[in-house]
């Protein structure tokens, strides 16, 4: 059985990957809504070519859909 490795995304709608913050990069805020996070759900692997995502990076956004 082999495994494939996905890309790193580079967008999500309505997320400028660019002006992700310290906390959100680190799983600490949600990058949608700004909330702190106490249950949360992937939003994937991410990368953008300035800012916080440069290396890819694993976005957490609040359990229950926030928008």
């Amino acid at each position: 059985m082999t495994s494939t490795a996905q890309a790193p995304r580079t967008q999500y709608p309505g997320l400028d990957l660019e002006r992700v913050s310290f906390d959100e990069a680190k799983g600490w805020r949600c990058p949608l809504c700004k909330a702190l996070l106490t249950s949360v759900r992937s939003l994937g692997i991410f990368t953008a070519e300035t800012g916080l995502l440069t290396e890819p990076t694993e976005l957490w956004a609040c359990a229950r859909p926030c928008r």
